[in-house]
């Protein structure tokens, strides 16, 4: 899951290094046609032995949605609009804007420490959600961890996460610098329980979901019956059906199933007309600050990133494109949110590692070139 995840935040750069001239972006909206579609996506699966992939985008006045392939390759059952997919670490989205939700409702605050909600885990006690949100909390990555790091397949409760995670002494210190996590996600969903009272899965159904006309999605897992889930696999030279993986161990980090036209409607959280308010929406989108003061940026040559609440953001030339990528066993998902053109694009495929061929799409779709 570990390397997944590492390969995720590393994709969506190469791609969104290419994605931040507006003007070009708002001309290729008006080339887009079914055909086009069609041809690059079709040509893309059979090129990397995609089984099934779902592609919808948002943009003023147009909604286009389209399926191609196979939800399930045994039972040759083909993919549809309404196909749910796991969808991994798009997941800390919408456990951001639940946090965002209630801060604004008065009933918590992202400066909050954790150990106002864990009182027995007095090494976190100068952590605060913001940390969490923004990985600079110092706390391991529980992928790396034992046993979770070996046994991804047990269904582990937040709870027995939380607990055993807070038993390691911190990665590095607090605020020093920024480190992708997936235990901060966990713990935030357990912190949404904590003050509402109510399980992750019913909050997120009723305040999210609900809201925003979202069909398909919800908190998955393995034993639930989900109508029209789609079977995932992975390619080794030949495809074969994905290792099992747990959707209860990443929970609101990324236990999430969904459909590219369910993810298209947080067009109307971004654009602050459902959910939250503009000021909610830009400190989602603002980059991470080291205890120093300084904005964190990632090292390296070119693309840099920074982390937004329960985004992957990139930062060139001062500017930051919101966007989210995720990955769990036989499933990648991107999105990616262009504020100046309020165009959104969420795609989803059922091979592991066929996250570079979605972010591809997009790029032949709306020919975005290097400027």
């Amino acid at each position: 899951m570990k390397k997944r995840f590492l390969y995720t935040i590393l994709a969506i750069t190469i791609f969104i290094c290419s994605a931040l001239a507006a003007p070009v972006f708002a001309d290729a909206q008006q080339q887009i046609t079914n055909e086009k579609i069609d041809e690059i996506v079709t040509r893309m699966m059979k090129e990397k032995h995609i089984p099934g992939l779902s592609i919808a985008i948002s943009m003023p006045g147009r909604i286009i949605e389209k399926s191609y392939g196979m939800a399930n390759v045994e039972y040759n059952i083909p993919l549809e609009r309404d196909s749910v997919f796991e969808i991994g670490s798009i997941s800390k989205t919408f456990t951001a804007i639940g946090i965002l939700m209630l801060q604004e409702k008065g009933m918590l605050n992202v400066n909050d420490r954790l150990t106002k909600y864990f009182p027995q885990y007095q090494g976190w006690h100068e952590i605060t959600l913001k940390h969490l949100l923004q990985h600079t909390s110092g706390i391991k990555e529980m992928t790396d961890t034992e046993p979770f790091k070996s046994s991804q397949q047990k269904d582990w409760t937040p709870q027995e996460v939380i607990a055993r995670m807070a038993l390691e002494p911190l990665g590095f210190e607090l605020g020093q610098k920024a480190q992708y996590s997936n235990i901060g996600c966990i713990i935030l969903g357990v912190v949404i329980e904590k003050v509402t009272g109510i399980s992750f899965s019913d909050f997120l159904s009723k305040m999210i979901v609900k809201p925003l006309g979202m069909t398909h999605t919800m908190l998955g897992s393995k034993s639930a019956i989900i109508p029209k889930r789609v079977s995932g696999y992975v390619y080794t030279g030949q495809l074969m059906n994905a290792p099992y993986a747990s959707l209860i161990l990443p929970y609101a980090s990324g236990g999430i199933t969904s459909t590219p036209s369910d993810l298209i409607r947080l067009t109307k959280v971004f654009e602050a007309k459902a959910l939250l308010t503009k000021q909610s929406i830009s400190d989602m989108f603002a980059p991470a600050f080291l205890s120093d003061g300084t904005r964190y940026v990632s090292s390296g040559t070119g693309i840099r990133i920074t982390f937004g609440y329960g985004l992957d953001s990139v930062v060139m030339n001062n500017r930051i494109v919101p966007a989210k990528t995720g990955g769990i066993s036989g499933f990648n998902s991107y999105f990616a949110y262009y504020p100046e053109s309020r165009t959104m694009v969420a795609l989803t495929a059922n091979l592991d590692n066929s996250l570079r061929s979605l972010i591809m799409i997009v790029d032949a779709l709306f020919g975005l070139q290097d400027k």
